[in-house]
């Protein structure tokens, strides 16, 4: 190692970090070695599923188990069923982890947009009913469970309804247990509280779970009703549906987590102090899943005549959970993999070529000290930036709601943006032309008028986007919907952004840099090596990402946010969304050239992520605040995009460091946001749903 260079020796030490987490994330996950996991894919009439097969050691046609199929919610894959996947298969069942039609490596071949998840659990029963593996009954009736979060949980409620439709054809039922988590029956139909029969069923509604289990029922319609305003308190054990669920609205009450007989069958609610994305990863609810699967089991293998759970080598009575280590150590490859950019970065830039990307500075060139410049503007610097930040995290919601009439005061406020830079122009070469000596103001004047031309484009460009708020809205082109809210609302800061840092820049900048302010300046040459480094940089760690989960059958997560591989539509659909993403990465990367190019590097980190995810972390903070103290959120209607904005932090504090990390070293912005917007882009689509429609 003495004869290496330094960031080579780093590049080793977070490759072996990336290995070691890996490694030990493999291992949780097959429980050292006592369960197979395997990717798997198999064909179904409407496509292909993909996902990953649990089989405990010693199952087999001989030995079959009973079996619970697990899958995700609408903008997640199969990685996020890891609770129930190791819980579940290190107990002794066999489970199925799989990606829904649209998402992961699933493929849908007649697809509809939204339509996904209606028969994707049922589909996947039907291939594991096969199995000789799986248990079944005298009659074939199989002993197997159904769960799944979200639009998951609707799928495992429809996957009941198909199952019920066909048991008097075929004189068995495949589905014995289902547990649908975070979700109710808006998404599948009034009364399918009453499919389940002599099933155990059981549900885990979350107390502040953002979009479910509040309704009533409407006299005049004869329908069940559910509020817009969703992100408050609920417990779906005093609400009408589940009380019916439970068969218990005659009497009017229940109590969580206690069992009840309805139909011949079991029901139960189960209400922990979550909110939707939470009960995919928390304790309370991995108790929750493998209290109902034994409980379920128990009752359905006496049910058919079946001994006990112990006879199939089930272990029973405890909760304990080790999933968390799983995700403690692709937390720790998940560092790997950010820290190796830096030193990956530093290796490719000394490369011939690459190397054409840095700037350097004309000797002898003169530079410009502003008469604004001293300490005390820090001050007002940070005093601006604090209040930009409350701005755009009071807008956050309604830039990714895209209402007009919410953004008509930004909007409108462009024009006096433009009247105020032209006010100011003049005011510049009013002084100019009054002075005697008037050729350095009136050089001054030439650059506020460059300055003020281009604020006022900006103004404009920014003002359409605020007022045409339908675009990006195509799924067929725009395949990704949630993306489709993101870039909309990354579009819309980047406007913010570009107003203010323009506007203010005269102040904030430093004076030996002010000619290349913007870190703008570069060549033809240098503009082309910054862009091809950040694509060689890019295929780098996505080679790294892929040889992880070829190898280990793991990713780099923590929660719901992950970094994994891409397949071939997810790259085709993410190259759609790179101009897009570009405008934000773009503006990012100025704001933070300007505003922390000459810090200490902590310091300067940690204003740079605040610059980004700062009004991000305030509305979260504030929203979930008052949720939590009052019951009702403050924006009560703002549910699906709210979570979405989680996921955006991490992206956000990451891209950040680089982008300045990168754009120290070069002293330009471009290899930074060149390399954000490729690589957060991609791995931003390769962990939500895409859908496969045809351009008309």
């Amino acid at each position: 190692m003495k004869n290496l260079s330094k960031s080579l020796k780093w590049f080793i030490v977070f490759l072996v970090v990336i290995v070691v987490g890996s490694l030990a994330a493999s291992l949780v996950q097959n429980s050292f070695f006592s369960v197979k996991v395997d990717k798997i894919s198999f064909e179904t009439e409407r496509g292909e599923l993909s996902g990953y097969l649990y089989t405990p050691r010693g199952v087999d046609a001989d030995n079959p188990a009973p079996t619970v199929v697990l899958t995700h919610g609408y903008l997640n894959n199969a990685e996020m069923q890891e609770i129930g996947a190791i819980e579940l298969s290190r107990r002794g069942y066999v489970v199925l982890a799989f990606d829904m039609y649209d998402h992961g490596d699933s493929v849908w071949e007649t697809p509809a947009a939204f339509n996904f998840f209606v028969y994707a659990v049922k589909d996947a029963v039907d291939y594991m009913y096969e199995q000789d593996y799986v248990l079944k009954d005298a009659d074939g009736n199989g002993m197997i469970g159904v769960s799944g979060h979200s639009m998951g949980g609707f799928s495992s409620s429809y996957a009941v309804v198909f199952d019920e439709a066909a048991a008097p054809a075929l004189g068995y039922r495949k589905i014995a247990a289902a547990l649908p988590v975070g979700s109710d029956y808006r998404y599948v139909y009034e009364g399918a509280w009453d499919i389940y029969g002599t099933r155990s069923a059981g549900h885990i509604s979350a107390h502040y779970d953002q979009f479910f289990f509040d309704s009533e029922f409407d006299d005049d319609l004869g329908i069940t009703t559910y509020p817009t305003d969703t992100v408050i308190y609920k417990d779906f054990t005093k609400d009408l549906v589940g009380l019916k669920f439970l068969g218990r609205d005659d009497e009017g009450s229940a109590t969580a987590g206690t069992w009840y007989n309805k139909d011949g069958g079991q029901r139960v609610i189960f209400t922990p102090d979550e909110t939707h994305p939470q009960t995919t990863w928390s304790i309370e609810s991995g108790k929750n899943t493998v209290e109902f699967f034994e409980t379920a089991f128990e009752y359905q293998l006496d049910l058919h005549g079946l001994d006990d759970l112990e006879a199939y080598g089930i272990k029973t009575g405890s909760t304990a959970q080790v999933w968390w280590l799983k995700e403690a150590f692709t937390l720790i490859a998940l560092i790997g993999l950010v820290g190796m950019i830096f030193p990956l970065f530093s290796m490719v830039s000394k490369l011939p070529i690459f190397n054409k990307m840095y700037r350097e500075e004309a000797v002898g060139e003169e530079t410009v000290e502003l008469e604004f410049e001293n300490k005390k503007n820090n001050y007002m610097k940070y005093f601006v930036i604090a209040i930009v930040a409350l701005i755009a995290a009071y807008y956050l919601p309604h830039f990714m709601n895209r209402s007009v009439d919410d953004l008509a005061t930004v909007a409108n406020a462009m024009y006096y943006v433009i009247g105020g830079v032209a006010f100011f122009t003049l005011m510049m070469w009013v002084g100019a032309l009054l002075k005697d000596d008037n050729e350095s103001a009136i050089s001054r004047a030439k650059s506020v008028t460059l300055g003020a031309i281009t604020i006022a484009f900006v103004a404009l460009a920014y003002r359409w986007l605020l007022t045409n708020t339908d675009i990006i809205t195509e799924v067929t082109y725009w395949s990704a919907p949630s993306i489709n809210t993101i870039v909309y609302w990354a579009m819309a800061s980047a406007g913010l952004i570009l107003i203010v840092t323009l506007s203010t820049t005269p102040i904030f900048t430093v004076g030996k840099n002010a000619e290349n302010t913007y870190g703008l300046k570069t060549t033809f040459v240098q503009l082309l090596a910054s862009l091809f480094t950040a694509i060689v940089l890019a295929f780098g760690l996505f080679l790294v990402i892929a040889l992880v989960e070829w190898i280990f059958l793991t990713d780099f997560r923590f929660y719901t946010y992950a970094i994994k591989i891409f397949n071939s539509h997810q790259f085709v659909a993410a190259l759609r969304y790179i101009p897009l993403f570009f405008i934000y990465y773009f503006a990012a990367g100025i704001s933070i050239y300007v505003n922390t190019g000459k810090m200490k590097n902590l310091k300067g980190d940690v204003l740079a992520a605040f610059l980004l995810a700062g009004p991000v972390v305030l509305f979260l903070i504030y929203q979930y605040f008052i949720l939590y103290n009052t019951g009702v959120a403050a924006f009560p209607t703002f549910s699906l995009s709210a979570i979405l904005s989680v996921g955006l932090v991490p992206t956000l504090v990451i891209a950040a460091i680089i982008m300045r990390r990168f754009s120290i070293k070069t002293n330009n912005i471009w290899t930074g946001v060149f390399f954000t917007t490729i690589f957060f882009t991609i791995i931003t689509l390769a962990n939500t749903v895409v859908y496969l429609l045809t351009i008309g």
